[in-house]
């Protein structure tokens, strides 16, 4: 579990992903891990009193646990209710490295495979499924990790306790999910770093 880390689907074709700084570089840390196996796939629930988002509409936004996996591990959206409930019946922990994280720029082939084969963001039986080809999901982890290690020296943490990073705009298809997305929108909370915190101590 990623205390800190909460995952909001899309609205009005949006989606949030709000997280400190440790839990970015983890949560990159485990989208690489996830690129490595196609046996394997990676659960972040949501954690304890996780609050919901406000939205203006009729009821607020409320984070989803999150379903990694690659395109070649064969997981459907549909399938995930039933290995849910296996896991749940016998899970083992488990220790695993993670890959080193490299840059998030990337060659010209990868964006063009990308285009045409971007990962799937979905949600079924109130989980976030994003399932996607290894290089994507490599990308998304690297992209993640390199906002990560920007927080520390944002100004905007520093000021306000939190920042916008950046857009996911190019990772997911739009169009193959049951929820339009247009933009993923990440944003750091980081309390460590709000200088308000440390005037009032």
């Amino acid at each position: 579990m990623l205390r800190n880390t909460f995952v909001y689907p899309p609205y009005l074709q949006v989606g949030h992903l709000k997280a400190n700084r440790a839990d970015l570089l983890r949560l990159g840390a485990l989208f690489r891990i996830a690129a490595t196996s196609p046996h394997s796939a990676i659960h972040i629930p949501v954690p304890p009193d996780a609050p919901a988002m406000a939205t203006g509409a009729a009821s607020d936004n409320h984070p989803l646990p999150v379903l990694l996996a690659r395109e070649d591990t064969g997981l459907r959206p549909s399938g995930w209710p039933a290995l849910r409930h296996r896991m749940r019946q016998s899970s083992t922990p488990l220790t695993v490295t993670a890959p080193p994280a490299r840059s998030s720029d990337r060659p010209d082939d990868l964006i063009r495979r990308a285009d045409r084969h971007p990962a799937r963001f979905t949600e079924h039986a109130a989980t976030i499924v994003v399932i996607a080809r290894a290089e994507i999901l490599f990308w998304i982890g690297d992209w993640l990790t390199e906002v990560g290690d920007l927080v520390a020296r944002d100004r905007h943490v520093h000021r306000d306790g939190e920042s916008f990073l950046g857009d996911m705009v190019g990772f997911f298809d739009p169009l193959g999910t049951n929820k339009p997305m247009h933009a993923f929108c990440v944003v750091a909370v980081e309390p460590i770093f709000h200088r308000a915190r440390w005037r009032s101590e």
